[in-house]
């Protein structure tokens, strides 16, 4: 009986950590969609990024990772899942989509700047968390500008504010349950490798379909950021636990996508296409994988991973 419980607790927390990713990697990215977005259509991709947010999430459990190097990492394995498996942009443009937008978006924007950082902005006062939500959201309306570029024509308010806010509702859901959820322990070995050992049939699915040298490179990403996390991680403590916030203070999550919404729509009106493309992947891109090299390095200079320390928590 306890093992089910941890089983379900564990299904519970990688769809939690879904509805946040799919957010952060699809609503956030595309800042209104393309195209009308159907019920069935937003199912089928929650239901995709919580696979592969399992993957991520078992490899935290297995490496005893927590804190900000668990939501970043994580967020790249779901990155490298994403763009590596699900689909194949990764392998465009080679190699700097190994970047962008694995690193670059992924682990810093969705797993840093949505996960984390609303989560830790709540633990100080109300103005500060505020004052980041508010950066945040003009961080993507600043992205959003770039979309003209693509579109004939971008949408309205009524859109924009279904589309950002009105699923970024989802997040504070998802947060909330995990804080319901707590921390996961004991989850058997089977449910823990069922995620990633899918994702990794995947992955060789199409390289006997389309047998390419660089899709070589998604399992040497992975592999490296499994290492990174085990050898910074804390084995045998599970996933840390995560700082249990007031439910209010988490629904301010939303001032973001609102300010966000508020300002993309006249900001396309007045300056039409803006070509933020390029500085923005610039810039996350040399931060993402700065990080990720950074981490990379301690990794080499850690020693052998510690038992039973007491995790960090976000």
């Amino acid at each position: 009986m306890k093992r089910a419980g941890s089983s379900l607790r564990y299904i519970a927390t990688a769809l939690c950590f879904g509805l946040i990713a799919v957010w952060g990697s699809e609503n956030l990215f595309w800042t209104v969609p393309a195209t009308p977005l159907g019920g069935l259509d937003w199912a089928i991709g929650w239901l995709s990024y919580s696979i592969v947010a399992a993957a991520a999430l078992s490899a935290v459990l297995w490496a005893g990772l927590s804190g900000w190097r668990a939501a970043f990492l994580g967020g790249a394995l779901l990155g490298f899942g994403v763009e590596g498996v699900l689909v194949a942009t990764m392998y465009d443009a080679f190699p700097a989509q190994i970047v962008w937008t694995p690193l670059a978006w992924h682990a810093l924007v969705t797993g840093l700047l949505v996960l984390a950082l609303p989560r830790a902005l709540a633990r100080f006062g109300v103005a500060l968390q505020v004052t980041g939500l508010l950066l945040l959201g003009l961080s993507g309306a600043v992205w959003g500008l770039y979309w003209p570029n693509e579109r004939q024509e971008m949408p309205g308010y009524g859109t924009a504010l279904a589309y950002l806010p009105g699923l970024g509702m989802t997040v504070v859901a998802a947060q909330i349950g995990l804080d319901r959820l707590g921390r996961l322990s004991e989850v058997p070995r089977s449910v823990v490798l069922a995620a990633p050992l899918l994702l990794a049939l995947l992955w060789l699915v199409r390289m006997i379909v389309t047998p390419e040298p660089v899709l070589l490179s998604s399992p040497v990403m992975v592999l490296t950021t499994v290492w990174i996390m085990r050898r910074l991680g804390r084995p045998g403590t599970g996933s840390g636990s995560l700082s249990t916030v007031p439910v209010w203070r988490h629904c301010l999550f939303l001032i973001a996508p609102v300010f966000t919404a508020l300002l993309v729509v006249p900001g396309c009106r007045v300056l039409g296409p803006v070509p933020v493309n390029v500085p923005v992947a610039l810039m996350t891109g040399a931060i993402g994988l700065g990080l990720w090299l950074w981490l990379l390095w301690e990794a080499v200079r850690a020693g052998t991973p510690k038992q039973d320390a007491v995790p960090q928590r976000i």
